[in-house]
């Protein structure tokens, strides 16, 4: 199974295909990396090998709609600070990094770390103070929505603290937010180099084969599509549809967009921010936020100028889809009022649509809103704090979404939280936060619709050849341990055994299916 041209049917198998028309079967034909039959057994349609998966269960490979693939192969080789509990473990973790450098010999590299969330040791953020473990080495470590970060000493000394539009810089404690933590910290830090990246990408690629994802929609530096994506376009063995993020450009003069594309390669549209996140009251809301009256946050880019609908135009124009981060419900308002006035393709896509005011949600009939279950998980815990009692009911409404016709396809948003699927699934059905404990259940969805929005939808909204098991889609699947439909999502989770894409199995936990 590991050439792309092979003809093998799958066989003994609990099949569920996300094809509306024809839901389950038992058996999957693949030629040529596409899907020559369901259930072509019981016709006379058989070819190959046959693999007797013993009962196992086989959909649709998995499709994180909304990662940052080169940000989140980066973090592969950074220093982790997620779940850090107290202000000692995080230290002790930036103590243990910066030694690490040290033995690599890379003295004069800066040590950057990612993943901290305030709501681990349930106080406030962390200062320069806490990267003083780093010593003389410029020290970054990036909040886990990738919004904000904190520098330390050595770093603050090399940037620019000026006041900047649409960012918010506090130079006694080192906190950079938004566009004060893109537009100076991240051009000061050391880029890697192109055969850093190159690895890095082979190293994410069979990571998130393990996780049964064989398709994704990442957010992308046009440097990088240049540099490390369009080499290896043939031969990436992960579908990438890319949006775009460079977003200085006038609107009467688009950036030139490679137009080399493959199977395993395309870009799909371009992206703008609209506002910022929950978790550092970025988020542009309606009201102010419960826990600080003196701010609703912030407008960003061309919506702070007022050119929101005009950019999402001149986007169309090239044929391609706008994406929109909107978090905040002033945000997602602002957001509906573009779509309404832009055309309907290429369809534009909602970016996270985390908290929407009631009257917001009908309007979201038809269209694709990008959401990610594990950041209700993990925002859950800051959420109370944030929005007070009487606009829970706006946070991560994917039950009413759906009951108003809206389209639901979901990522991870990696490396903000773990790409996996399976966990994201969890989120969505069971309602449960990162701390175990449920929390706004009544926006919980069913398993069918939460695979719904990791397959079809996702691929639906992208463009990408897979999310359905049908003849003549691309054999991408994901064969799971036990059925999804049959167990208990708040206990426990189906094992990912296998990843095929394009008939070619990426990743395998049993013999049976090891090429």
């Amino acid at each position: 199974m590991t050439d792309p041209r092979s003809t093998f049917t799958l066989v003994n198998a609990r099949v569920w295909t996300a094809d509306p028309a024809r839901p389950h079967a038992t058996s999957v034909t693949v030629r040529d990396g596409a899907i020559a039959a369901i259930d072509g057994m019981h016709e006379g349609i058989h070819e190959g090998a046959t693999i007797d998966l013993g009962g196992r269960w086989v959909g649709p490979a998995f499709i994180d709609a909304h990662l940052h693939l080169t940000l989140g192969a980066a973090t592969l080789s950074q220093c982790d600070l997620s779940g850090s509990a107290t202000r000692e473990e995080f230290e002790r973790r930036i103590a243990q990094h910066a030694r690490a450098l040290d033995a690599a010999g890379e003295a004069d590299a800066w040590l950057v770390g990612f993943g901290w969330n305030e709501a681990d040791w349930r106080g406030d953020a962390p200062t320069r103070a806490w990267l003083s473990s780093a010593g003389a080495r410029p020290a970054v470590a990036w909040r886990m929505d990738q919004h904000s970060c904190v520098v330390n000493d050595a770093a603050l000394a090399r940037l620019d603290t000026s006041p900047i539009d649409g960012g918010e810089i506090e130079r006694d404690r080192g906190i950079f937010r938004e566009q004060a933590a893109w537009k100076r910290v991240i051009p000061a830090i050391p880029a890697p180099s192109l055969a850093a990246k190159r690895a890095n990408l082979a190293k994410a690629t069979a990571f998130l084969h393990t996780l049964g994802v064989g398709s994704v929609g990442s957010m992308e530096y046009l440097r990088d599509i240049r540099d490390v994506y369009l080499p290896a376009r043939d031969t990436l063995g992960l579908r990438v549809h890319a949006t775009v993020l460079d977003r200085d450009w006038p609107l009467d003069a688009p950036p030139a967009l490679p137009q080399e594309s493959s199977p395993y390669f395309r870009i799909v549209g371009l992206k703008s921010f609209a506002d910022g996140t929950l978790g550092s009251r970025t988020a542009w809301m309606l009201e102010p936020y419960h826990d600080a009256p003196h701010t609703a946050g912030l407008a960003m880019e061309h919506l702070l100028r007022g050119e929101l609908a005009a950019w999402m135009r001149a986007v169309q124009r090239l044929g391609l889809s706008p994406s929109v981060h909107a978090i905040g419900d002033r945000a997602a308002r602002e957001l509906l009022d573009a779509f309404d006035a832009c055309a309907d393709t290429p369809a534009p896509r909602f970016e996270h649509a985390q908290t929407l005011h009631a009257d917001d949600i009908p309007r979201l009939a038809g269209r694709f809103a990008s959401m990610q279950p594990l950041h209700k998980a993990d925002d859950a815990r800051l959420a109370p704090a944030r929005l007070g009692p009487a606009r829970i009911e706006r946070f991560f409404a994917f039950r009413a979404l759906l009951a108003h016709g809206a389209r639901l396809a979901f990522g991870s948003d990696w490396p903000i939280v773990s790409p996996d699927p399976l966990l994201g699934v969890r989120a969505a059905v069971t309602g449960l936060d990162l701390d175990g404990r449920p929390f706004a259940t009544e926006h919980s969805i069913s398993v069918h619709d939460a695979l719904a929005a990791y397959t079809r939808n996702a691929a639906d909204m992208l463009g990408l050849p897979g999310g359905m098991l049908r003849e003549g889609r691309a054999a991408d699947l994901v064969v799971l341990d036990r059925s999804p439909f049959e167990l208990d999502w708040h206990r426990e989770l189906p094992q990912v055994e296998a990843t095929i894409v394009a008939g070619r199995t990426v990743h395998a936990a049993t013999p049976i299916l090891r090429a």
